[in-house]
């Protein structure tokens, strides 16, 4: 690092101040100097009129030297080193004037290693150009810009020189002394959200999460862009080259070094705003903003977290944990549901960025209601919070996004799973609406309401013109209604193994103990009617209704933000009705596991009970009482409206995707039929921005003489 020789530099500022000369015999100013081997003190301040390298270096030689030296940044600098005299220091670092800005390899060394050269240097200066003394409330008048506190607390770079430094002092604007580090460690805490252990202690002996440092810098402005990344390179221990021009990829790619080096899961749990929000966005933050509300997100341990995974089994997704869950016995759950032990014996897996996204193993389960859903925990959670935090993704192709739209919180649950995912950090998803193309798969619009009706009124307030997009999709198959269940107990693969474990287990008891046949046959009915309750107890009840197509074989399902046209001469599927049951599912589990072992106890009692006078019949009631409990009806409650259509076996689909409103609604009139020729070329006119480029008039053309000719739109490359 290049330091200032602060004798020499008081010196040459002493000779022009009396003499109006410079020795030409005086030792150079800057020297180049490693930071461990050096006593320096460093300056950290706000930038405003400032000197550069080849003015420190050539000021002797300049002829305008007396208008650099009245510059305010000069004046620092010469504060600066009269403070680090004083201090019985030699060297003082400034970064206006020890980097020579002019080479970029410089310049790029110079920023991945401040944050060492404020950690290594004796004491820092930091110096607030606007204040008095050091205020201990908000002033909202005086820094209206700034939240009320001084500008250097807003500035992204002065983060990592309030945290770095062992000895951090304060100087007022006339460069008295007005506080350090540690004395005002409670004041700084409240401006800064930094924690007070962070600031008295180290942030290596403090450990914070990705998020939480995120958090710190949420507010915090920088002149340009990228810099909002750089400066928290060294408070997240990464080093990348600078690239300025990439503007918000430069956040990206910081995020992108953290993952390579750190399995913090953290850094996926910022929060979106409204501004921010869309259907698909990245799975990491463009902005540090969005960790506003991360300032208690901490890691959690392995152990830990799968521990408090268990917790989530089966409950919903917005359930607080107010006792009664972690009173909840999941002593059965834990050592005998199989699905239980693989994810217990998981560990946390290091990522893998790739140029598809950053590849990961993930705990995942799916919403019953929004199959296209995903829900993963990750292994974080607020501190003296008792759930992990979860976020919801959604696939799109080949990788997953973010997805920040609205999800029924009262759906049942899917327990999780172990999955390899690739989350995008980068891009969009669906330029409108979350639409999904695949072969075999669902076609769903993810909406608050799904309604199905013939043609749309563009002028229907529910339509929002401004989001609009079209998925075309052809039915080929839908299936009966038995051959879904019988699909669906099939699908239920935990339930065929706990018939066959309790079919063999009670069998085993019988045959050992010389059971009487009727508690053989009662126990074998009893595992049959466990995994039919379980399967219904798993997947919930569907019914499927279905609409005769329109003469033309089309119809519309329409919904606030998107249009689902579907296609085909056979009944087509136009509401879903699904059904949950009364009884949580998790109480049922549990309740089931207790059963097992009294079955046991009572297969006990029964076989030292075949000499005893006690009327055998005794027995027979609570067995009874247990078969009742064992096969509950598992009723449906009434039908919860679905935000999307489902469609799930065999199903071959089209999309057509468009990215403005505008083509979605001319689109939509062109399937519907419900709107004449002369009609749709007035919408269009009126909602296309530009409708008199040479593009769009050939494209309306086309669209127009296929309404009046009834033509099938077939979309080709041309086209």
């Amino acid at each position: 690092m290049r330091l200032i020789d602060v004798g020499v530099f008081l010196e040459r500022e002493r000779q022009i101040e009396e003499e109006g000369t410079v020795d030409r015999d005086m030792k150079t100013v800057l020297k180049v100097l490693h930071d461990l081997d050096t006593n320096y003190a460093i300056l950290s301040h706000r930038w405003a009129d400032e000197v550069d390298y080849l003015d420190i270096m050539e000021l002797a030689k300049m002829e305008n030297r007396d208008e650099i030296r009245e510059r305010s940044g000069y004046r620092k600098i010469v504060k600066g080193c009269q403070q680090a005299e004083n201090d019985g220091l030699e060297w003082l670092w400034v970064d206006t004037c020890c980097i020579d800005k002019r080479n970029s390899t410089e310049l790029s060394e110079a920023l991945n290693s401040m944050f060492r050269w404020y950690e290594n240097s004796k004491r820092c200066y930091a110096y607030l150009h606007d204040v008095d003394i050091f205020s201990t409330t908000p002033d909202h008048e005086t820094f209206a810009k700034f939240n009320g506190w001084p500008e250097w607390f807003s500035r992204g770079w002065t983060l990592q020189e309030l945290i770095a430094p062992e000895d951090l002092q304060f100087f007022n604007k006339e460069w008295q002394f007005i506080g350090d580090k540690r004395s005002r460690a409670c004041n700084l805490e409240e401006i800064t959200r930094v924690p007070r252990g962070v600031l008295e202690d180290s942030l290596a002996a403090y450990g914070p999460s990705v998020a939480q440092v995120m958090s710190w810098a949420a507010d915090r402005e920088t002149a340009r862009e990228e810099d909002r990344a750089y400066s928290l390179m060294g408070l997240l221990d990464v080093n990348m080259p600078m690239l300025y021009g990439e503007e918000k990829k430069a956040f990206w790619r910081l995020q992108q070094e953290i993952i390579r080096k750190s399995t913090d899961q953290t850094i996926f749990a910022w929060v979106p705003t409204d501004e921010t929000s869309q259907p698909g966005c990245p799975v990491l933050a463009d902005d540090p903003s969005l960790f506003r509300e991360c300032h208690d997100i901490v890691q959690i341990d392995s152990k830990e977290f799968y521990s408090k995974l268990s917790d989530l089994w089966g409950a919903p997704d917005n359930s607080e944990d107010t006792g009664i869950l972690r009173r909840r016995n999941h002593f059965f759950r834990r050592f005998f549901i199989p699905q239980q032990w693989s994810v217990q014996n998981q560990a946390f897996r290091p990522f893998t960025v790739t140029n598809m996204g950053v590849q990961v193993q993930l705990p995942v389960r799916r919403y019953c209601g929004y199959p296209l859903i995903l829900q993963v925990a990750l292994a974080c959670k607020r501190e003296g919070g008792p759930k992990p935090i979860i976020i919801n993704l959604v696939p799109w192709r080949t990788r997953c996004y973010r997805y920040t739209g609205q999800v029924k919180r009262n759906l049942t649950l899917t327990p999780y799973r172990h999955s390899q995912v690739i989350l995008a950090y980068e891009g969009s998803g669906p330029s409108s609406g979350i639409v999904i193309e695949e072969v075999d798969g669902v076609v769903a619009s993810l909406l608050d309401q799904c309604a199905a009706r013939v043609g749309i009124n563009v002028g229907n307030n529910d339509v929002d013109e401004h989001r609009l997009g079209v998925t075309c999709a052809e039915i080929h198959h839908i299936p009966d209604r038995w051959l879904q269940i019988f699909t669906s107990v099939i699908a239920s693969r935990r339930s065929i193994f706990h018939f066959v474990l309790h079919t063999a287990l009670y069998c085993v008891i019988a045959a050992t103990m010389g059971v009487v046949p009727f508690f053989t046959t009662a126990t074998i009915s009893i595992a049959i009617v466990w995994i039919l309750s379980e399967a219904y107890a798993e997947i919930p009840f569907i019914r499927l209704c279905t609409s005769e197509c329109s003469s033309r074989g089309e119809y519309i399902i329409g919904s606030g933000m998107e249009i689902i046209v579907l296609r085909g001469s056979r009944p087509a599927v136009s509401s879903i009705t699904h059904g949950e049951t009364r009884i949580p599912s998790h109480v049922v589990h549990d309740v089931r596991i207790l059963v097992r072992f009294l079955f046991a106890i009572l297969a006990i009692l029964e076989d030292l009970l075949v000499e005893s006078t006690t009327p055998k019949a005794l027995l027979f009631l609570p067995q009874f009482v247990l078969l009742g409990i064992l096969s509950m009806p598992i009723t449906v409650s009434e039908a919860l409206r679905w935000s999307l259509l489902q469609v799930v076996y065999r199903l071959k689909l089209r999309k057509y995707m468009f990215s403005t409103r505008t083509s979605g609604v001319v689109f939509t009139l062109l399937h519907s039929r419900t709107e004449k020729a002369e009609v749709t070329e007035k919408v269009m006119n009126e909602l296309l921005p530009t409708p008199n480029t040479r593009a769009w008039k050939k494209w309306k053309d086309i669209i127009l003489r296929r309404i009046r000719d009834r033509e099938d739109l077939v979309i080709g490359t041309t086209d």
